[in-house]
């Protein structure tokens, strides 16, 4: 059974693969030999900086086992990725209203999120629960500068 809570201290590490490994998946089919692999110390050191900002990070577990991860800070949904295996469960919607649910408690009345262009299925998911495209950016990080699709989600709760 699949358990959604938030994350501690004591979970970076296993947060860190989940994330590595998750990205691999998602960014390898799409871009081949052009995707990048995330360093899974910078990736530590982003889960841990996330916690002491007070930014909301929740995992998904299975038997304790990390499965999933979503990270909302301010007003931004800054990342939802599951392993392959767990997707299409609804697991993925289940903590993405997680994390709406948190930002709507903050009085967030709108999130914003990017996704890649390519990612479809990221885009199909994300358009299913109400969000739609608002713009473009560029996203710069240790792997290039990549334009993103930004999207935007109203945060009371979808029936």
């Amino acid at each position: 059974m699949i358990e959604i809570r938030e994350a501690t201290y004591a979970d970076i590490r296993a947060i860190a693969q989940v994330h590595v490994q998750a990205d691999w998946e998602t960014y390898s089919s799409l871009f081949g030999s052009e995707a990048h692999r995330i360093d899974s110390g910078e990736s530590e050191q982003r889960w841990r900086h996330a916690l002491r900002l007070g930014d909301t990070l929740l995992v998904a577990t299975e038997k304790s086992e990390i499965v999933g991860l979503g990270h909302v800070g301010k007003n931004e949904i800054g990342t939802l990725y599951l392993l392959r295996p767990y997707q299409r469960r609804g697991i993925g919607k289940t903590l993405l209203l997680r994390l709406l649910t948190a930002l709507n408690d903050r009085g967030v009345a709108e999130a914003r999120f990017d996704v890649v262009p390519a990612n479809l299925n990221a885009i199909r998911f994300y358009k299913s629960l109400g969000a739609r495209p608002v713009g473009r950016r560029i996203n710069s990080n240790s792997r290039g500068a990549t334009e993103e699709l930004v999207f935007a989600i109203a945060t009371s709760p979808i029936r």
